[in-house]
């Protein structure tokens, strides 16, 4: 029956298996105590104590015989190792390499994945190293890309891009504030990546000012008219909004417009609210011009009626003076008949009474003339 070593015998075999390089866990030589032999795979809760090696004929392990390298032992180590055959010591080393493996194929995946990045094809992007801090300068689109691990793009729209502004306010030219709507359209272009990553870092930024450029464009333009044009020349305001869109934007060489590296697209005024009491003085004063161009109709309708009364009367008046010069020219030769008649007459009688003198004139004398 086999005991337990003593306590002052175990602990003196560890402290020399430790100077030794050697480890008394895995010793083929059995030892023995005062109460007889131990095995070597013996468990026991108490601390080692002091144990002397018995020679049973059995060559023990040596330093020489399992050569390791010259280190001390950690001996909580060597404790918790020292019942461990040795199959399962080199199934544990698999299971450490495989670990290992494992992790290096992981992390070499994890590197991998790292260093490839993908650009939308309705994107484009410049590459940008974060640890180098170093911006290329060539714009990428469409694909997958591979670079330093942890790299990135810095990406902006390819498309169109449109900005709306609801219900805003402008100032008119003589004074009057109008509420309109408008949207515009913008584009990003590859030549314009770069410089606008220099100068505004990221689309997040550059969007922004952008827009607000655009909406100041579109003030200037309502300050150039009056309020009465933006009721009917709409399309010369959205004119003018474009063209000065386009100046704010992408900038002029021969003026100081320096531009916002964005190209515009088009521009859309979709509503224009003029105030309320403007609205009511036109309608007012469309009301009047409603009242007055009636009563000048009603005048001249009057005027017609006039005209043709005194047409009428006119027409009845010449017709009164005709009938008249008729009948009194018509009397008029009545009379010189009559006077004719009679002269003849008494012509005849005063021949008839009186001797024929031949040398008397038988023609009247008035007949003469």
């Amino acid at each position: 029956m086999m005991t337990m070593p003593s306590a002052s015998a175990s602990t003196e075999l560890w402290q020399d298996a430790i100077e030794e390089g050697t480890d008394p866990s895995f010793s083929s030589e059995p030892f023995s105590s005062d109460q007889g032999p131990v095995s070597k795979y013996a468990k026991s809760n108490t601390p080692p104590a002091k144990a002397k090696v018995v020679d049973s004929g059995v060559p023990t392990s040596t330093a020489a015989d399992n050569p390791r390298p010259s280190r001390k032992f950690d001996i909580a180590e060597a404790w918790r190792n020292r019942d461990m055959p040795l199959s399962n010591r080199i199934y544990r080393h698999k299971k450490l390499l495989a670990a290992f493996a494992f992790v290096c194929v992981v992390v070499s995946m994890g590197v991998l994945i790292a260093s490839l990045k993908k650009v939308p094809s309705t994107q484009m992007g410049v590459q940008y190293n974060i640890h180098k801090k170093q911006l290329e300068d060539a714009t990428k689109s469409g694909g997958l890309f591979i670079g330093p691990p942890g790299f990135k793009f810095i990406k902006f729209p390819s498309t169109f891009i449109t900005a709306n502004f609801f219900d805003r306010t402008c100032v008119s030219n003589d004074g009057l504030l109008i509420t309109f709507s408008v949207m515009f359209q913008y584009q990003m272009t590859a030549s314009n990546v770069y410089p606008t990553i220099i100068k505004y870092r990221n689309f997040e930024k550059w969007a922004p000012i952008v827009e607000q450029a655009g909406l100041s464009s579109i003030h200037h333009s309502c300050a150039e008219f009056m309020v009465t044009e933006f009721q009917n020349k709409r399309g010369v305001i959205q004119s003018t909004m474009l063209d000065n869109l386009k100046l704010k934007l992408e900038g002029n060489e021969t003026s100081v417009e320096e531009g916002v590296n964005a190209v515009t697209v088009s521009l859309q005024l979709t509503y224009v609210h003029l105030p309320e009491q403007y609205n009511r003085a036109v309608a007012e004063k469309q009301a009047a011009e409603e009242d007055i161009a009636l009563a000048i109709a009603q005048r001249k309708q009057e005027t017609t009626k006039a005209n043709t009364e005194l047409l009428k009367a006119k027409e009845e008046s010449r017709k009164i003076e005709d009938t008249a010069k008729n009948e009194a020219e018509v009397l008029l030769i009545e009379t010189k008949l009559k006077a004719v008649a009679e002269t003849l007459v008494s012509f005849f009688y005063y021949l008839s009474v009186t001797n024929f003198d031949s040398s008397v004139s038988l023609t009247p004398s008035w007949l003469d003339s």
